[in-house]
């Protein structure tokens, strides 16, 4: 072989290899950084994930506490009610005060049934029909439609029994189903 065709060869190759070696090199560079975006993506989405669980959980949070401080707010009033009964006092400003408290009471009932898990809206539940039993007997009581079993004494028991069992119980299942925390 003459050297001529030995150098052009030779210069064929070397040109080879640096353009070879330049493509293999933007090649790695490409997979390095599409592996870096993909590592970033994935960060991202689980960061993602994680705030809307704990944005899931603040809401049902909010709920429960807005809920739980309604129905607290309504027995309550249902209680003074039983009370201004019992004394005998006029009971239009009473009436109103609890009528009041109902709307509200309905209104974060409403959310409650469409942000709590079905586990806590059992209990939510059996709070809505504590309640709306000792409204209806209070209520029949003022308006002097009362029923033969209707008695201000009963009344009084339906309070007792809702304070201790319902609205604890929706309490103590808000804070069971990890929306909340944990029971101080």
């Amino acid at each position: 072989m003459d050297s001529a065709v030995a150098g052009l060869l030779a210069a064929v190759v070397g040109v080879g290899g640096t353009l070879g070696s330049a493509w293999l090199t933007q090649r790695r560079g490409d997979a390095s950084r599409r592996e870096e975006w993909e590592h970033l993506e994935r960060t991202r989405r689980t960061e993602l994930a994680a705030q809307q669980v704990e944005s899931g959980r603040e809401a049902h949070k909010a709920a429960y506490t807005e809920f739980n401080a309604a129905a607290r707010h309504y027995l309550a009033s249902l209680n003074d009610h039983a009370h201004v009964l019992r004394i005998g006092y006029d009971t239009q400003e009473s009436m109103a005060t609890v009528e009041a408290a109902r709307a509200d009471y309905r209104r974060r009932y409403a959310e409650a049934q469409m942000t709590v898990p079905d586990t806590v809206l059992t209990e939510v539940r059996r709070v809505d029909i504590s309640l709306g039993s000792v409204y209806g007997t209070l209520a029949r009581l003022t308006h002097g439609t009362a029923r033969e079993a209707d008695d201000i004494g009963n009344v009084r028991e339906q309070i007792k029994q809702a304070w201790r069992r319902p609205v604890q119980d929706a309490r103590d299942d808000a804070y069971g189903s990890g929306g909340v925390g944990t029971v101080a």
